[in-house]
């Protein structure tokens, strides 16, 4: 399944929705720092206030270093049932000389606060985009993508304009599941009439499973780390564990 060059992906603004554990906030990092390494101003925006494995925060400081601008509630008032927001992420949103990220939380917490946005996010600057791993709970059927993508939009009054695919087993992935997921996502486009805007792919995986790279593929490295793992990228090395373990992890 060949991705077409997107045109949503040069808006000024990317609202990144989707599923728990679907990988949106590797996915902002990644795109953050390209950005900014292209030279850009970019502003990542964290309203991913309910995920306790992967936090922007972890890696805020090195994110700075890079010229990204993190924002994002903090202190006890950002994990209340209706957070307050930094006044930053407003600014961010209506200044046309920044790229902004904003990474949602996968629940309907999350597409209520971005909700909060709307106004300033149905600007033809702006692009909401869903981010499906086909490996992840509630994600691995059309009807379950679709089923959340109904619910996104009805609590944040926003529309999904285009699908990543960001399926993967991390590096435990193999060259089947990869098929399997674009065939799942070839059936996504036709059943919803939303196109597939992008593919978010790491690197280092795909070249293991032999999986020739597509120059409009978005290169996802792995920066945080789960909860229940060692850090990585920079800082313990990952220990080596059996891929069937690994598997059923991703998948809990």
């Amino acid at each position: 399944m060949n991705t077409p060059r997107s045109v949503l992906l040069d808006r000024r603004v990317l609202v990144l929705v989707g599923g728990y554990g679907v990988g949106k906030t590797q996915l902002s990092i990644s795109l953050a720092l390209k950005w900014a390494r292209e030279g850009k101003r970019v502003a990542l925006v964290d309203l991913d206030l309910i995920n306790p494995y992967f936090r922007v925060r972890e890696i805020a400081v090195t994110l700075e270093h890079e010229g990204i601008e993190v924002i994002r509630p903090e202190g006890d008032l950002a994990f209340a049932e209706n957070p307050s927001l930094p006044p930053q992420i407003d600014g961010a949103l209506r200044d046309p000389s920044r790229r902004v990220i904003v990474d949602v939380g996968g629940n309907e917490t999350g597409a209520t606060i971005v909700g909060r946005y709307h106004a300033l996010l149905e600007a033809e600057d702006s692009a909401v985009l869903q981010v499906v791993n086909i490996f992840r709970p509630f994600s691995s059927t059309i009807e379950e993508i679709e089923s959340l993508r109904l619910d996104m939009e009805r609590k944040s009054h926003l529309k999904v304009q285009g699908w990543i695919n960001n399926s993967n087993l991390m590096n435990w992935t193999t060259l089947d599941d990869w098929r399997s997921a674009t065939e799942l996502m070839q059936k996504l486009v036709d059943r919803s009439n939303i196109p597939l805007e992008a593919c978010g792919v790491n690197p280092k995986w795909a070249k293991k499973i032999g999986l020739p790279w597509e120059p409009d593929w978005i290169p996802v490295e792995q920066y945080l780390n789960l909860g229940w793992k060692n850090p990585v990228k920079g800082h313990q090395a990952e220990r080596s564990e059996n891929r069937d373990e690994e598997r059923k992890s991703c998948q809990d």
